[in-house]
Parts: C-alpha cells; sequence; structure tokens
C-alpha cells in the first residue's frame, strides 16, 4: 500500500522524508536562489557527466542516476540539477525563461572533489505545511562554462505534455512547430560554440496516465526527427511498465522500485553507448558541423509574430473545462483550465474565427481562484496568445476538442504569472 496516500501525505513528503533520512549524515545548506557556480572537481582522467531533470527526476530518477555514475569507474565528476516545473527553454537565457524560478523543488549534487559532494534538498512536502523557497533554473549556458560536461542526460518532456490542450489529439501542422521551438534552441546551445559536449541522451518520458498514447507517441517522434541526429532519444516507456505500483492522483508521477528500475536502465543504455568506442576519440559536438535546425525531417518552423498581438473582443461564454482535484495538481502550484467564447463582435486585433479558446488560471500558488464566468453570459475580453507569454507551459486542460483554436489568456490574468514581473 502507498504510505504516503494512506497517511494523506503528498508522493513529495514521502520523498522529502526519504531524501533527508538519506542525507541525515550530511548537513543540508540552506540558501538563496542564485547563479550555479559549481567547484568542479579535476582528477586525471574520466569524465564530467551534467544530468538535468523535472519533477520525474525529483521523484528518485535524478539520485538514482546520479548515484550510479558517480560509482561508474569512467566517470570523474558528476553535477546533478533537478527542478520541477521546467521544459528545455526553462533551461536557457533567453526569454521568457532568462529569470525563470522554480516554486515546487529543487535538489542539486555537486562534485567538490574526489569522493565529495555538497548537496541541496529543497523539495515540496519535506514536512507537514512546508513549501519550498523558489530556486533559480541553473542555466545551461553558465554550466557549460563551469562544469565543462562530456555528457549530458537531460530528462524532461512531461511538461510539454500540456502543449496538446485536450491531452489526447495531435495535429502535426500545429504541434510539430511548436515542440519544435523547444526542442531546438536547447540543442543548439547544448552542441555550438565552445560546448565540450560529445554525447548528449536525451530520457523522454516514461509513459502517463494523463495523456493520450497517440499524444506520447507524437512527441517521441517529434523529438528524434528534429534532434535525433545531435542526441540519443530514449524512449523510458520501454524502460517502466505501467501502471506503476506506487502512482501519484495525476496517474503521471511515481516512486519506489520502479525509479530504481527507470534509472538503471538508462544508465545502462548510456553505459553500453559510451563503450562502442573509446570516448578520448570522440569529438566535441561542436565541431561537427552545420546547423542543428537543418534537417529534411524536421518541420518548417512558424514566421516570428511580433511581440505584442493584442486581441480585444467581446464574446458570449459557450463551454468551460472544469479544475481538477488539486491533489492531482501536487507538485505543481499553476494550472489553467480552456473557456470557449463565441465572438459577437471583434473590437481590436486580426481574428477569423467565429469561437475562441480562452485559459483561465485555475490555480495560482495551489490557491483555487475564483472564476466567476457563466455560460450564456458575454464579456469583453483583452487577450495575448498564450504562446506569447510565460504561462504557456504552466498545467492545463481543455475539454472542448476545438483543437483548431489558438489559445489565448487575458492581459489581467497574464500579469498573475509568479515569474510575469521577471520575464518581462
Amino acid at each position: 500500500m502507498n504510505i504516503a496516500r494512506r497517511t494523506g501525505f503528498s508522493w513529495l513528503l514521502l520523498l522529502g522524508f526519504l531524501a533527508s533520512t538519506v542525507s541525515a549524515q550530511r548537513p543540508i545548506p540552506v540558501r538563496r536562489a542564485e547563479a550555479v557556480t559549481p567547484e568542479v572537481a579535476t582528477p586525471s582522467d574520466g569524465i564530467n557527466v551534467l544530468i538535468l531533470g523535472d519533477s520525474l527526476a525529483l521523484c528518485g530518477f535524478g539520485k538514482r542516476l546520479d548515484d550510479r555514475f558517480r560509482k561508474s569507474s569512467r566517470v570523474k565528476a558528476t553535477f546533478t540539477y533537478l527542478t520541477c516545473g521546467t521544459n528545455p527553454l526553462s533551461w536557457l537565457k533567453e526569454r521568457p525563461y532568462a529569470n525563470v524560478k522554480t516554486h515546487c523543488g529543487f535538489v542539486s549534487i555537486e562534485s567538490t572533489g574526489p569522493g565529495r559532494t555538497r548537496e541541496l534538498q529543497d523539495v515540496y512536502g519535506m514536512r507537514r505545511g512546508y513549501t519550498p523557497r523558489a530556486h533559480a533554473v541553473p542555466k545551461l549556458e553558465d554550466l557549460l562554462t563551469t562544469v565543462r560536461p562530456d555528457i549530458l542526460v537531460m530528462q524532461t518532456g512531461t511538461n510539454l505534455f500540456d502543449l496538446f490542450p485536450d491531452h489526447k489529439t495531435v495535429s502535426p501542422n500545429r504541434h510539430g512547430p511548436a515542440l519544435r521551438s523547444y526542442l531546438v534552441p536547447f540543442i543548439t546551445k547544448a552542441a555550438s560554440g565552445s560546448s565540450t559536449l560529445k554525447k548528449i541522451y536525451w530520457v523522454a518520458s516514461p509513459t502517463s496516465g494523463r495523456v493520450s498514447k497517440e499524444v506520447q507517441d507524437f512527441v517521441v517522434q517529434q523529438t528524434r526527427a528534429d534532434i535525433g541526429h545531435i542526441a540519443n532519444v530514449i524512449d523510458s516507456r520501454e524502460l517502466v511498465p505501467y501502471p506503476y505500483r506506487h502512482m501519484e492522483p495525476d496517474k503521471e508521477h511515481f516512486i519506489g522500485e520502479e525509479m530504481d528500475m527507470w534509472a538503471d536502465r538508462v544508465f545502462d543504455l548510456v553505459e553500453q553507448d559510451l563503450s562502442q568506442q573509446p570516448f578520448a576519440t570522440l569529438k566535441p559536438l561542436s565541431e561537427k558541423g552545420p546547423a542543428i535546425a537543418e534537417t529534411n525531417e524536421s518541420p518548417t518552423p512558424p514566421a516570428e509574430k511580433p511581440k505584442d498581438r493584442l486581441l480585444q473582443v467581446k464574446a458570449k461564454l459557450v463551454s468551460k473545462t472544469e479544475p481538477i482535484p488539486l491533489n492531482e495538481l501536487l507538485p505543481y502550484q499553476e494550472y489553467l483550465v480552456g473557456y470557449v467564447y463565441e465572438i459577437t463582435r471583434l473590437i481590436a486585433g486580426e481574428y477569423a474565427e467565429s469561437q475562441i479558446l480562452v485559459m483561465h488560471p485555475a490555480y495560482i500558488g495551489l490557491k483555487k481562484q475564483k472564476l466567476r464566468y457563466r455560460i450564456g453570459k458575454t464579456y469583453k475580453l483583452k487577450l495575448h496568445e498564450l504562446e506569447e507569454t510565460v504561462w504557456k507551459t504552466v498545467k492545463s486542460r481543455d475539454d472542448s476538442g476545438l483543437i483548431n483554436l489558438q489559445p489565448y489568456i487575458r492581459l489581467q490574468d497574464e500579469t498573475k504569472h509568479p515569474e510575469y514581473a521577471r520575464a518581462r
């Protein structure tokens, strides 16, 4: 029986308890969010490993994988950063993520010398009523300079499922370019300039019970098409069986022996690949030539949009999606729901459809928002495209099935995001 569920604690409470128990002999320093400048260990040989992960990695995958690399004879130093609520762009210095912070959990494990590490663990639920401090998401550009990694293991993808509003339907012409806009900038930064990376292992998500198989297949296939010629893309669905024994209400996060199995199998795949040829003979990816964006398999990126495309309409609410229970949201803290309006008057801007999809915040900072909108009533709305805002990969749902509609968000709601001011 899942102890966390039986006692009423969240899965991250159990995780925090286990993490604090494992680290009982090593005090956990408390520090404010700051730029990451690890003290790099410098043994005479071996490789430097950089591991980045999202909330799934915080459930045990990241710590287990870190431990496996630290015990490997071919590794001299390992640097692990696990940050809840991230997508590939979160790790870059470009807007709107340049100053983004995580508010739902952070772990770092850094090598400081042979056999020595420095750890920081700040996870939602480490004690009753505890909420993590805000932590700045480490930036890839800084890590490439300070850590000078030889290989990168990037565990990501779960938060990109929210690019699919109904969580089940795929529109390749729309979702292909959208996904590519998250993948290619990261890989381009990782494999260009003075980067020392020789290998990138892209660990796609294990099976998710909250989105369709069609969506998950598309994300993996599109990832391989866009960046597979640079990164080794690992489909984690093949490594760990579903449903999970210790699965959380969102049917996506899990803990326990299956997390260890996932990490062990990813490590084995990396070890097997590294053994194919002497690592010293590999050249940095930055020396392998032309632009990563150039691939026949990749979709054509969308044309660049103006920075401000304000849309103002008068519209009648015709349908709305209900929020999920709070226990299905954790460890995330913000959540959007889709409302469909029928346009009665276009006041400003350009819009060709008769209906419009507006995403409203249902939770902000885990606080349920009062959505006082009634079906059949008409409202005047000032809107921005959701894609142009920091809300764009917040957990969301739209049950309308109208995947042809581009999601928008009200200007008033756009400014309510915790990171809005820093993202400007």
